[in-house]
């Protein structure tokens, strides 16, 4: 008996040995791997139609949408990257010559703007005064942009690569999308029984259903901005229309991304009706992934908008960017393991002894 449990212990301490081993080799590809799984499960009906579309050819239909996946995101990120760090140089050469530059005169406009106003229109007014004092108190701040812009192109980079990497990983997961299944479905009916395995299907429905809703949400919030970019006469709104979209699916600010044709308008024509109404409007298109975003997704799950809510923003608030799908994963699972429960009928209650 001692030899046993000596025996079970060694067999348990190399088990755990083989686990952690396999996790430190894997760690570097953690994140990569994470979002090919997420790519993968969220594209499997397109891959399936490609498959069906090219005779049951699992190869290509992977290679197509590997090829997709390339182009719509790889390839504007690498050319972001590269166009940042080509524009360090020409920022510098643009500061030199404006403040080489005569000044004129600040707007009458410019003081009733809110907030910055009248901070802008007394720096203005003390660049007409004192050229080298008032650059004096922008040099701390121009002195970090060109640092900041290298690092921020880096991380574009390794964005870029860690996104490539991802991609080639999914084209590799659809291929063997079956067999990936099938581990997956034996290994939670062989720790959680055969009555848990529909808990799979729940997990990959969500995580389809969190991909429509945040590429759906992206693409309403492009449309409703560029409709008011094209209103009030924005230049190049198709590629501000492209930045909101990309604002809102990696979920910054949509109302950063339309900063700068409000500002523009309000340069070239003051505190008038189409900068002020392309303002509202771009406030308002930043709100609507609080309520489209959640809807689209609860669409899909069968659940609550409620937990969506809880799922989508806890999630992100507690893991990140990948918080958004493992929240709302969690949050369903969890709720049909609830259901399920509650739906058992209870144990018939045994005869008491005579």
């Amino acid at each position: 008996m001692r030899q046993s449990l000596v025996e079970r212990a060694i067999g348990l301490a190399l088990l755990a040995l083989l686990v952690w081993l396999v996790l430190l080799i894997v760690r570097p590809f953690a994140g990569a791997l994470i979002w090919a799984i997420v790519l993968a499960v969220a594209l499997w009906p397109l891959f399936d139609r490609l498959r069906a579309a090219t005779g049951g050819r699992r190869g290509l239909a992977a290679l197509l949408v590997t090829f997709v996946l390339l182009v719509v995101m790889v390839v504007p990120i690498v050319r972001l990257a590269l166009d940042v760090g080509r524009q360090v140089d020409e920022l510098i050469r643009l500061g030199n010559e404006l403040v080489r530059a005569p000044t004129p005169s600040p707007p009458g406009w410019l003081a009733a703007l809110p907030l910055v106003g009248p901070w802008v229109e007394s720096f203005w007014s003390t660049l007409l005064i004192d050229r080298e004092a008032a650059m004096g108190q922008l040099l701390p701040y121009l002195r970090d942009v060109g640092p900041w812009l290298l690092e921020f192109g880096a991380g574009l980079g390794r964005v870029a690569l860690e996104l490539l990497l991802s991609i080639l990983l999914t084209g590799l997961l659809l291929f063997h999308g079956e067999l990936c299944a099938d581990y997956v479905r034996r290994f939670v009916v062989r720790v959680a029984g055969a009555r848990a395995e529909h808990l799979v299907d729940v997990a990959g429905g969500t995580v389809r259903a969190v991909a429509l809703g945040v590429v759906g949400t992206a693409i309403v919030q492009a449309l409703l901005a560029l409709v008011g970019y094209v209103a009030t006469g924005v230049p190049a709104a198709g590629l501000l229309a492209v930045l909101v979209f990309a604002f809102s699916v990696v979920h910054l600010p949509v109302v950063l991304a339309g900063l700068p044709a409000a500002a523009w308008l309000f340069y070239q024509e003051g505190p008038s009706a189409p900068a002020i109404g392309l303002s509202i409007w771009i406030v308002a298109v930043s709100v609507v992934d609080n309520f489209l975003r959640p809807y689209l997704i609860s669409q899909g799950t069968r659940l609550p908008v409620l937990l969506i809510i809880l799922g989508v923003v806890g999630g992100v608030l507690a893991f990140g960017a990948m918080g958004l799908f493992f929240g709302a994963v969690v949050i369903a699972v969890a709720h049909r393991l609830l259901l399920d429960w509650l739906d058992e009928p209870p144990a018939p209650a045994e005869p008491s002894p005579p």
